[in-house]
Formats: structure tokens, sequence, C-alpha cells
């Protein structure tokens, strides 16, 4: 496993971060254990979480959170991990949970579930794009002038918006946003087949985060499962969701060049996924991985080893 510090940050990050959506709910505690003893005992230190994680399952309220904080007294390793959840989670279309009293009853929520005095990265799960950066800023401010969060970020903001809220925090002299959670993979999105309040990794916001050295937390990194499931048999192979949110030809492309250069570093096209995002040259980038089985962990840990030259890399990443 390597490291490397979050910009922004003193937080030194396994470049692989281990996400928990599902665990306590359709992850039973005893794989969810598996799996946290697996990625922990291969050298990883960041876990992320949310309070609203498996709320759509039923009998899943804080399923995660609660799953892990229990994990994490058991094991008494608060202090070796990286902890991060997010808050302020509001479905599409329904009104927006990011006033300052919404957001403080989650992050003490999320504190009493994961047994904590304090994450290390807090980040506001959704965008309410109408309303103003200042008061939700403001609240993070305080939230870390409570001691209850190290540092902060957001998922699924525009990085439009993600820039006018550091300007504010500046101008306050705050403790600025590090990092964006974004939708981001080797695989080129079907944008019209996904969640319409998810941003997706797009030309934009790639040269944003470039040109401003942000770091990005890319969830569903592996796409689905998109290059696996076509390396075993092509578009018929891939699931329902793979199928419709990523298969295109650039997709199909970006496949040709991971499968070969996977096959020149002797590892499994998963693994060359991860270490598609893990060796980013443009900006830091930290995988969030979402594994069911250790198996599929060990795979994509594994990409995590795997350093790529620069030329290498933009072989690559000119497909995606």
């Amino acid at each position: 496993m390597r490291y490397q510090r979050c910009k922004h940050t003193e937080l030194m990050l396994s470049n692989v971060v281990l996400g928990t959506d599902g665990f306590g709910s359709s992850v039973e505690q005893e794989r969810a254990y598996a799996l946290l003893d697996a990625y922990t005992d291969a050298g990883g230190n960041a876990l992320d979480t949310a309070e609203c994680y498996s709320k759509w399952i039923p009998g899943g309220d804080h399923a995660s959170e609660n799953l892990l904080g229990k994990w994490i007294k058991e094991k008494k390793n608060r202090q070796e991990l990286f902890l991060s959840t997010k808050g302020g989670f509001y479905s599409y279309g329904m009104s927006p949970r990011l006033s300052r009293e919404e957001i403080f009853a989650d992050l003490e929520g999320s504190l009493r579930r994961l047994g904590t005095d304090y994450v290390d990265i807090y980040w506001l799960h959704r965008d309410a794009p109408t309303l103003p950066v200042e008061d939700m800023m403001d609240t993070l401010a305080l939230a870390v002038r409570q001691g209850k969060v190290r540092y902060i970020g957001v998922s699924n903001w525009d990085c439009r918006r993600f820039h006018e809220a550091n300007a504010y925090c500046q101008s306050m002299g705050y403790p600025m946003l590090v990092g964006s959670q974004l939708q981001y993979s080797p695989a080129t999105p079907n944008p019209e087949q996904n969640e319409p309040d998810l941003i997706l990794m797009n030309e934009r916001e790639y040269e944003y985060f470039k040109e401003q050295e942000f770091a990005v937390f890319a969830y569903a990194a592996q796409a689905k499962g998109f290059f696996s499931q076509y390396e075993k048999g092509g578009k018929d192979a891939l699931s329902v969701k793979a199928f419709s949110r990523y298969y295109n030809e650039k997709t199909v492309e970006t496949y040709t060049q991971l499968k070969r250069l996977a096959e020149e570093k002797e590892c499994s096209i998963g693994a060359m996924v991860i270490a598609a995002l893990a060796n980013q040259y443009d900006f830091d980038t930290f995988p969030i991985v979402g594994c069911k089985t250790v198996e599929q962990l060990y795979d994509s840990l594994s990409g995590a080893d795997i350093v790529l030259t620069e030329e290498e890399w933009r072989t690559i990443k000119k497909d995606w």
C-alpha cells in the first residue's frame, strides 16, 4: 500500500479509500468485518461513510456508521484511522437539508454512532445551488472551531460552487474545502443514465482541479465493475447498471488500453483501473472502492501498488 499526503491537509492517506456503503445491511456484519480487517491489515487507513448510508434499505438507517463504530470500538484503532463521513443528504426533488441545525444534527449523530469526538474529513453530501454558500461554510467553520471536524469537503458539488465556497472561506479566514467527491473512473459515463443530482467528472471539472490542485476522492471508481465484466464476455456480460451508465465507444476504447497495459504489468484489469486513478498525474486522486468480497478488495488494492510512468498513464488517459 502506498501513501500520499492530501494537499492542503496533514493527512497521509493510503492511496485507496475503503467505501462502506451497504456495511451492516446488504453487506452483513461478518463480511463487513472481514473487509475492514483485510483492508487495514494491508495498510489501508482511510474509511469513507455517510450518515444516510443504507437508509433506503428497510431497517438500514445509519447501518454503516453503526457498524464502523462497533468495529472501531472492538479494535481500539481510532487513532490509526482517517475517518470521513458525510451529512446534509437529501433526495433529488426534495427540500434541502443544509441549515445549520440540520448539518449539526447529522454531524453529532455521526460522531455518536462512530464513537469518536471528531472526524478527519466532513463532507456535505449534496449541494443546493439555490442556497448561498455563506451559511453552509459558516456552519462548517464552526464545526472545525469546536474540534468536531479536522477538515471539510463537499460531495456532488459543481466546481463553480466549490470555488465560490472556497473564495468565501478565504475572505473570512475560515478553513478551506480540501477536496471534492465526484463520480470518476476511467469509464466515460452516459450522463442521461445517471442520477440528476450527481456530479460526474467532465472537462470543466477536470481542468478546474488540475489548475487549482485540490484533491478528488473518486467514487464509483470501478464503474460498476464495467471493465472486469466486459473482459469476461463483452457487452453481453455487463450488468444492467454497468451497461446503461457506461457502455459507449469511448469506454470500449479505454478498455482496450487498460487491457493492454494490464497484460504488460501482469495484473488484472480491475487492478489497472485503480492504478490508473491512483497514479493520476494532474491532481491528487484517491479512488474509493466499495467491494462486496475480500477477493474483490485484494484485487483493487493490488492496483494501489502499481506505479505507472507519466507516459504510460497519459497513454491510457487520452481515451477517458
